[in-house]
């Protein structure tokens, strides 16, 4: 009788057969240049973290001038909203483009977004701009994604921005603008009159329904990354199994005992020769 040849798998494989126990050893490679740890000092005051800063700071500014209720003021409001939206993409770019990724910056980014249209939501519909109603949608659809976040996180699952998302963010956004113009304006050149308050209005419902499609689109991705990764634990579990000789086992006693070990590869980063430039 053959044996059966063991697995191929670099990932994960069984270091030992003890008897009744599947020991499992897991590999993460990583960089030394990932175990660098920079102060809070130094990410604050990278260049990227300051324009999302700035975007804060923006805020109650932009809500003092929304509260006025004059044309000038609206104006000026929807031209820093303009702004805050310009620095969400240009702080992200650079810290794309510099390298400059940082765990304060994953915070601060989302939140600072958030706080920004909910506070101007929240102050229109203070002035009877917005109805209340879609304002608790707004609420109850972000509760939810940042609900099954959480969950993802939890799971290890990490799932892509949707295209549906992306787009519900851009139609709030100009919503938003025109709903903080909100005064009617004739358009260049014409005597046509354009009413900036019911265009706004238009364009955040549109946001809401993209909003709420991509709530259920965000659901449906979720259940099935998890699914997926369930099966590929699943399968990861049978191939070490097999190879310690212990399928059988597993198969017919499901409170057989796993060890998971973690191994760790570190690469050291490539020193460079001697007088040969390398950018920082």
């Amino acid at each position: 009788m053959t044996a059966e040849p063991a697995p191929k798998n670099v990932a994960v494989r069984a270091l030992s057969q003890v008897p009744r126990i599947l020991k499992l050893k897991f590999v993460r490679r990583r960089k030394v240049s990932d175990f660098r740890i920079r102060s809070l000092r130094e990410e604050v005051g990278n260049l990227p973290n300051l324009i999302t800063l700035s975007r804060l700071v923006l805020i109650p500014i932009i809500l003092v001038f929304l509260d006025r209720g004059t044309p000038l003021s609206h104006y000026i409001a929807s031209v820093l909203f303009i702004f805050a939206g310009f620095s969400d993409f240009l702080d992200g770019y650079l810290a794309r483009r510099t390298g400059k990724i940082t765990l304060l910056g994953k915070f601060l980014d989302p939140l600072a977004d958030k706080i920004t249209t909910l506070s101007v939501m929240v102050t229109l519909v203070a002035m009877q701009l917005i109805p209340t109603w879609l304002l608790i949608l707004m609420l109850v659809r972000e509760f939810a994604v940042t609900g099954l976040r959480a969950l993802a996180m939890g799971e290890g699952v990490v799932i892509a921005a949707s295209e549906s998302g992306k787009q519900k963010t851009a139609f709030q956004f100009f919503g938003l603008t025109f709903l903080l113009v909100h005064f009617p304006y004739p358009m260049w050149g014409t005597s046509w009159m354009l009413d900036f308050h019911r265009m706004g209005l238009f364009i955040l419902y549109l946001s809401l329904i993209l909003s709420l499609f991509s709530a259920v689109e965000y659901f449906a991705l979720f259940v099935e990354a998890v699914e997926r990764k369930n099966l590929q634990r699943a399968r990861t579990l049978q191939e070490a199994a097999r190879e310690a000789g212990l399928l059988g086992e597993m198969q017919s006693n499901p409170s057989l005992p796993v060890v998971e070990e973690i191994e760790m590869q570190v690469a050291l980063d490539p020193v460079p020769p001697p007088g040969s430039d390398r950018p920082e």
